[in-house]
């Protein structure tokens, strides 16, 4: 019993620190066990994003926010996140939306509040 708990709590802590999930085809096969988990499609959402491909970004942090929320974090990073696809696509006043609802979330998680309110300010692009 005791090995079957830490078998969970490795998994657990792999998924959160996303070593389990760095690309997009342990993602993928991660989501095929934990279909509910927001982090791996946060994980995807954010492969896809550094790949270029903003369209399925966009759709993975929107299935973000519908799932679970766990990590909680994952919500005001997954807005954010939207607000840069639409601030890429020239579609300034859907990504201030998505800054804004960051915002209300209150979480700071790794800075989050100050991206979001720097890009309420100044559209994201990327360096």
């Amino acid at each position: 019993m005791k090995l079957m708990a830490l078998a969970v709590l490795y998994v657990g802590i792999g998924y959160s620190q996303s070593d389990e999930c760095d690309t997009l085809d342990k993602c993928r096969e991660a989501v095929k066990t934990n279909r509910r988990s927001s982090l791996l499609n946060f994980r995807i959402g954010e492969i896809y994003f550094k790949q270029g491909d903003y369209l399925n970004s966009a759709n993975e942090f929107r299935a973000t926010l519908i799932l679970k929320l766990q990590p909680k974090w994952t919500e005001v990073w997954a807005h954010i996140n939207l607000g840069r696809v639409f601030d890429l696509n020239n579609q300034r006043d859907l990504a201030l939306n998505e800054y804004r609802l960051a915002l209300k979330t209150k979480d700071n998680t790794r800075g989050a509040l100050d991206e979001a309110r720097k890009y309420t300010e100044t559209p994201y692009r990327p360096n």
